[in-house]
């Protein structure tokens, strides 16, 4: 279990815990937007790619550049889905609340980073080709 995985397993209660700050408090926002464009993401990014957090890590200590960019962009375009989601269904159920959705989040973001990994998988080929 890799400290990344940990964080993004905390980040959803960390944000849960920041509803509680005043309206508009800026630490509020600051976690919540954070939390909600990046984490539920990153943790499904995670689950469904194992090596997706060493090829992120290799963009970092001299790999292609691109494998940085496209996780980021994957993680926040699944995160983005994944909110979008879960305010739908809880919209149709008629039970929609910003906690309610950021707690289903929470939920789901814990769940898929503490998913446990099975290096090799999936991704067998994990290196960048020019095409």
């Amino acid at each position: 279990m890799t400290l990344l995985r940990l964080g993004l397993a905390a980040s959803g209660w960390l944000a849960l815990l920041a509803i509680s700050l005043p309206d508009a408090a800026p630490l509020r926002v600051a976690a919540v937007t954070a939390f909600l464009l990046v984490c539920p993401g990153l943790a499904t990014l995670l689950a469904l790619r194992p090596g997706g957090a060493r090829r992120a890590g290799g963009a970092r200590r001299g790999g292609h550049p691109a494998v940085f960019l496209e996780t980021a962009l994957v993680a926040l375009v699944l995160g983005l889905a994944l909110t979008t989601l879960v305010a739908v269904a809880l919209f149709l159920g008629g039970v929609f609340t910003a906690t309610r959705a950021l707690l289903a989040l929470a939920v789901l973001t814990t769940a898929m980073a503490l998913l446990p990994v099975h290096p090799g998988a999936r991704n067998r080929d994990t290196e960048v080709h020019a095409g």
